[in-house]
């Protein structure tokens, strides 16, 4: 098993496509390379985030370590088969790595992941005035108010003892503009 985790001086970086560097270690917690991070050298647009999700996948990382992350690239990292464990960046490298096997801390659905704001301001998928960015997403139609979820992680949900089941509460973040 391959786990990579993206890195920011030595930790965890809080966030994943801004990380610097991306390492990569064994079931044994031995480094097995660290790269830099092509999504960073190529300022974060969508074909620098390819080439940063290429080379995770290149390397045959298995899970992917992270503090935050948005929900395209979360849906992408999903898409290619590669599992994503949510840790805290306060946490040693030693414990992340044992905390990306435990299954509670896994993102399994791209709606975890942040919604990216800044994607729509820019035009979105092809659209804005250069052609679009060639990411594969569809730009909406038209602009609407929509609630902004929070998630509530499957463990953090309250169990409902007389079904023996999780039940989720749906929790309001605010609402902003979806375009």
């Amino acid at each position: 098993m391959i786990i990579a985790i993206p890195m920011s001086r030595d930790r965890l970086a809080t966030h994943f496509t801004k990380a610097p560097d991306i390492a990569f270690y064994d079931d044994s917690q031995q480094l097995l390379a660290r790269y830099p991070n092509p999504a960073v050298a190529g300022n974060g647009g969508c074909s620098a985030k390819k080439a940063m999700l290429n080379l995770i996948t290149e390397q045959k990382a298995d899970i992917v370590v992270v503090q935050f992350i948005g929900e395209r690239m979360l849906g992408k990292l999903l898409d290619a088969g590669v599992s994503v464990s949510q840790a805290d960046n306060s946490l040693t490298i030693t414990e992340l790595l044992t905390t990306a096997k435990d299954l509670n801390s896994r993102l399994f659905e791209a709606s975890q992941g942040r919604k990216s704001i800044n994607h729509d301001k820019k035009g979105g998928c092809c659209g804005g005035s250069s052609g679009g960015c060639g990411c594969g997403g569809k730009k909406a139609a038209s602009s609407v108010l929509e609630p902004r979820l929070l998630h509530v992680p499957q463990h953090l949900s309250a169990i409902d003892s007389a079904k023996g089941q999780a039940s989720a509460s749906v929790q309001y973040a605010g609402f902003r503009v979806v375009k």
